[in-house]
């Protein structure tokens, strides 16, 4: 198998386990219903192949993993409250144009 397809399968795994321990921690939003812990999961996997793809471009093959890792730990901590804010910046300007 070539390397690049054996370290972004390296990265998505990554991502799965920091969507899982995200899930752990309850940091999904109860918004999401009741599939929102697989929601997680695709948030942590898809930012740990991105992450590990731009730390592979920007550092080298090397430093891909650690940068999938905290590209990963950042999306899914934070990426959940921006969602959540951007709605309801959304719903207080519909608000204001009624």
């Amino acid at each position: 198998m070539p390397q690049l397809l054996q370290l972004s399968l390296v990265w998505l795994v990554v991502g799965l386990v920091v969507g899982l321990l995200a899930n752990g921690a309850r940091l999904r939003p109860d918004t999401w219903g009741r599939r929102g812990w697989l929601w997680m999961l695709g948030l942590g996997a898809g930012a740990g192949l991105v992450g590990g793809w731009l730390g592979t471009l920007v550092y080298g093959r090397y430093f891909g993993l650690a940068t999938a890792l905290w590209i990963a730990v950042l999306v899914v901590a934070l990426g959940p409250r921006a969602v959540a804010w951007a709605r309801g910046q959304m719903a207080g300007r519909a608000a204001l144009k009624r």
